[in-house]
C-alpha cells in the first residue's frame, strides 16, 4: 500500500485497516533518527508517561541523536502542543535521560 492509500484509509477509518497501517507502518524514508524524533514530538503532543519517554528517548539516542536533540524537538513543538503539554514533556524527558526531577527542577544540584 502506498503512502497516499495509506493517507486515505486513515481519513476515512476504513475497518479493513491492516497491519501495514496501524502495525509497523512503511517508514523506509526516514531515518532511524528522524522517525525517533518525530515519535518524540508526537508523544508531547499527545502526553505519556515517563516510560514511553523513555523508550522514545532511548531508540533517538541510540540512533546518534544528542540530548540537545531531544530538547530542541519538545521546544520546537511548543507552539503546536502548548506550553503545559510541552512542560510535561520536559519533565518526563528529563527523568527519561536520568534526571533526578526534584533536584533537576529546583536547580539544587
Amino acid at each position: 500500500m502506498d503512502h497516499i492509500e495509506a493517507l486515505r484509509r486513515l481519513a476515512i477509518a476504513d475497518e479493513r485497516l491492516s497491519s501495514e497501517v496501524f502495525g509497523e507502518p512503511d517508514t523506509s524514508s526516514l531515518t532511524a533518527k528522524s522517525l525517533a524524533l518525530s515519535r518524540l514530538g508526537a508523544l508531547a503532543g499527545v502526553g505519556g508517561t515517563d516510560a514511553s519517554f523513555a523508550a522514545v528517548a532511548d531508540a533517538a539516542v541510540r540512533a546518534g541523536a544528542s540530548t540537545a536533540e531531544l530538547v530542541h524537538v519538545v521546544v520546537g513543538v511548543v507552539p503546536i502542543v502548548g506550553a503545559p503539554r510541552a512542560v510535561a514533556a520536559a519533565q518526563h524527558l528529563a527523568v527519561a535521560l536520568g534526571l533526578d526531577l526534584e533536584t533537576f527542577i529546583t536547580g539544587d544540584a
